[in-house]
């Protein structure tokens, strides 16, 4: 969905400023957009809805600070999205109707630059676009929710128009939060994937397209030898980085059939980049994480991995153990007792003998402590991360 970020990133806002303080007011969704020409009738400008984006220069109360004051104080009632006021009148924005926004949580701006009218346009052609963006989105929803590798390079066509032989994903995502409008960084995406196709023979096509809350970028090669494509990949990273403050996760590069693959491994790249606050993360340097990403996306092996959690908290609520917590702890340590121990300030004889309760409520009471620790490390694949040394 388009948000405040989004509309106030439009060209036809010269200079645009918060007149009160509005925590969250970027992230606000805006569904319409509407002009604010008229003083407020008696039904109090009933036909402004939750979810509008208004503009107004206020030019029917130039001349009226009390009436500027209420028709601000009606509408932000209204709750909507939010109001963009014009300054080319001097409004009088005073204490009652800033207290109103920063209460309320409508923000309010103030503004030079085009007529509302022009912002008007350019915001509804933004919620268009978003629209058709969404079709997209869908698409590669579809592209990701089963693997046929004739529908799949029909998907990836419809998509992106590639014809290469082999196709790579990058995927991006704002650093900044929900003040940065998504639609400037796609516009700078797709700035960037112009250029880097002009300077590359080796590439086919470069595309991106918003998906959810970031944006895809997808790589149609020619085949190229494996040091053209490396150095191509570094010089498409760096690319990216200059458009701002983004993290990027890197898929592999693959035939065009599994091109739902690469978009899988780029989300999942991301999604590491993010939590450790990384500019870049590539699949290939995933290790641990890209084993936990490819085991979320089975249902059977999620399933078998929480029947076994399953059985030892069954087994610790019956007994007030903490069976499952040190099965965990063991897990994490790739089986090193006494690193498990100081996670759980418990002796090392204590996680021992843990250890061998717990082979017998899974029903390996003879397992080889090295061959039950590998079953943890899978049955707990999804919950841990590598402990540090």
């Amino acid at each position: 969905m388009i948000t405040v970020a989004d509309i106030i990133a439009l060209p036809a806002f010269k200079r645009i400023e918060l007149a009160a303080p509005c925590p969250g007011a970027g992230a606000r969704g805006v569904r319409n957009v509407g002009i604010l020409d008229l003083a407020p009738d008696e039904q109090a400008y009933a036909d402004y809805l939750p979810g509008e984006f208004i503009v107004s220069n206020l030019g029917f109360a130039r001349n009226d600070p009390d009436l500027m004051e209420a028709s601000l104080l009606a509408l932000i009632a209204r709750n909507v999205a939010a109001v963009a006021v014009k300054t080319v009148y001097h409004p009088a924005i005073g204490a009652a109707v800033r207290a109103a926004s920063e209460a309320r949580g409508v923000p309010l701006y103030l503004y030079e630059g085009d007529y509302h009218e022009v912002v008007a346009y350019q915001a509804l052609d933004l919620i268009r676009r978003d629209e058709e963006e969404s079709d997209k989105g869908r698409m590669v929803a579809g592209l990701l929710a089963d693997h046929d590798e004739q529908v799949t390079r029909a998907a990836i066509y419809g998509l992106t128009g590639a014809m290469g032989s082999t196709l790579q994903c990058f995927a991006v995502a704002p650093r900044s939060g929900d003040e940065c409008s998504l639609y400037a960084v796609l516009d700078a995406l797709a700035g960037v994937l112009a250029e880097f196709k002009r300077d590359w023979a080796s590439v086919d096509t470069a595309y991106a397209c918003r998906y959810h809350s970031m944006l895809l970028a997808f790589v149609s090669y020619v085949q190229p030898p494996a040091s053209v494509r490396a150095a191509s990949e570094a010089d498409l990273i760096a690319r990216i980085q200059r458009t701002g403050l983004v993290h990027v996760g890197v898929g592999e590069e693959g035939p065009l059939f599994d091109g739902d693959l690469t978009v899988q491994e780029a989300l999942a790249a991301l999604k590491t980049a993010r939590t450790e606050d990384a500019d870049v993360a590539c699949w290939t340097d995933l290790h641990h994480d890209a084993f936990r990403a490819v085991a979320s996306t089975s249902r059977l092996f999620a399933r078998t991995a929480a029947y076994h959690r399953a059985l030892l908290e069954e087994h610790d609520a019956a007994n007030g153990a903490e069976l499952a917590a040190t099965a965990e702890a063991l897990a994490r340590a790739y089986g090193d007792v006494r690193h498990a121990a100081e996670i759980l300030h418990q002796h090392p004889n204590t996680v021992r003998y843990r250890l061998r309760k717990a082979k017998a409520v899974l029903g390996m009471p003879d397992a080889p402590d090295r061959e039950f620790v590998f079953l943890l490390g899978l049955v707990f694949l999804e919950h841990t991360n590598p402990l540090e040394a």
